[in-house]
């Protein structure tokens, strides 16, 4: 009872006035997840909060659990509600996990605390995405008392900030098989984003020959065999780049880290860089891919020899941007008195991905906004409770 005062008076103090119980309930689940730090570990007991919040649900069956374990405490939490044999099933997915929270000097009040300020909660999380999973499980325990003609599939996922390991998981065994529809409940600044493009991590490694600088001809210089296949690899990718997708824009290609040599004055004997792709429907994984072997063939010193590895694949996820869960989402905002959010398309990635196939419906929207991953991040709360009025909204009618 403390706690909930507390956390009334803090909005009192923002000029928000009394919080209703919907509200209050999101706030509470909110404050409690994102003092968990689950940074690429300790999903699970992120998910044991939402399984205690459910408990009414799930001890009487209106709702249906399962726990798909990753690894030690960091169990995947698939929840169903709706008619088992329907045609229809909504898919809602949103992450457990967070980045890591950097210096917490630097921030205004400790990363894992959930402070609220002005109707503000800080933390990290708080908007990635911490915020659009805990106004998806109050929205999806408010309308399991109700009936539906349709199925409505809750996936709260761990290592989504690394390599979406859960969703690759859930994926792999089939979870996102029946879906019609997906809703991811990533943060976007009101908008609503219908596709997201794809990915690709890669590493190339050089292998040379050390020798005193004096002598190159002794040795092999490795860094000498990154320049050229960076030089092949950023021409040999320049075409894809070049090509508009209608919807997803233009794909990207950067090399971000490169790394090699020991001292000045000795030949490196080895180095490596790595690369980071984004890519489109018309620019796809494939090309780029095939580009990439094609670079790693170019010409390079003597006595250098390259490895290409891919590390990490995702492919592009582009829905029409009229889609009929588009469309449910913008109808939702409208009826609690929001405009229609900007239908645009994300340049970074999401669980999207791993259970997109050809005719899904697709809608990436949540509260939250530009604060992810920095310090001092943070959520509007009026920004989560609305959110809760549309997920009922489109839970209940898509």
């Amino acid at each position: 009872m403390v706690a909930i005062w507390i956390v009334k008076m803090m909005y009192f103090k923002s000029g928000g006035g009394s919080l209703t119980d919907e509200e209050q309930q999101v706030t509470d689940l909110l404050q409690a997840m994102v003092r968990i730090p689950s940074v690429a570990a300790k999903e699970g007991q992120v998910a044991d909060l939402i399984e205690a919040f459910l408990a009414p649900e799930l001890s009487t069956g209106l709702i249906k659990r399962e726990r798909i374990s990753y690894a030690p405490g960091r169990d995947n939490l698939v929840l169903t509600i709706g008619d088992p044999n329907a045609q229809r099933w909504l898919g809602v997915d949103g992450h457990m996990d967070v980045v890591d929270a950097g210096d917490p000097n630097k921030w205004q009040f400790p990363p894992f605390s959930a402070q609220i300020e002005d109707g503000k909660l800080y933390g990290r999380g708080a908007t990635d995405m911490k915020s659009g999973l805990a106004a998806a499980v109050v929205a999806f325990k408010q309308i399991a008392h109700e009936e539906l003609d349709h199925g409505v599939q809750l996936m709260a996922t761990v290592g989504e900030e690394i390599d979406n390991y859960g969703a690759r998981q859930l994926a792999a065994a089939g979870y996102g098989d029946r879906l019609t529809g997906l809703l991811v409940a990533e943060p976007g600044n009101s908008n609503v984003d219908a596709a997201e493009r794809g990915i690709i991590d890669y590493t190339l490694t050089a292998q040379g020959k050390a020798a005193h600088s004096s002598r190159p001809d002794l040795g092999a210089n490795a860094i000498h065999g990154l320049f050229a296949f960076a030089n092949a690899a950023l021409t040999a990718t320049a075409p894809l780049q070049a090509k508009d997708d209608p919807i997803l824009g233009h794909a990207t290609h950067n090399i971000d880290i490169i790394h090699g040599g020991n001292q000045i004055n000795s030949l490196p004997e080895s180095a490596y860089l790595r690369g980071n792709i984004r890519t489109t429907m018309i620019a796809d994984n494939d090309a780029f891919i095939a580009a990439l072997k094609q670079a790693a063939k170019t010409s390079v010193p003597k006595g250098v020899h390259l490895s290409l590895s891919i590390d990490s694949v995702l492919s592009a996820a582009a829905a029409a941007p009229d889609n009929a869960l588009i469309q449910k989402v913008q109808q939702a905002r409208q009826r609690i008195g929001l405009q229609r959010g900007a239908v645009a398309y994300r340049t970074g990635i999401t669980d999207a991905a791993l259970f997109f196939h050809d005719g899904l419906d697709l809608a990436i929207y949540g509260p939250g906004n530009d604060t992810s991953h920095e310090t001092d991040e943070y959520v509007d709360l009026q920004d989560v409770f609305d959110s809760i009025k549309v997920y009922k909204d489109v839970f209940k009618n898509y």
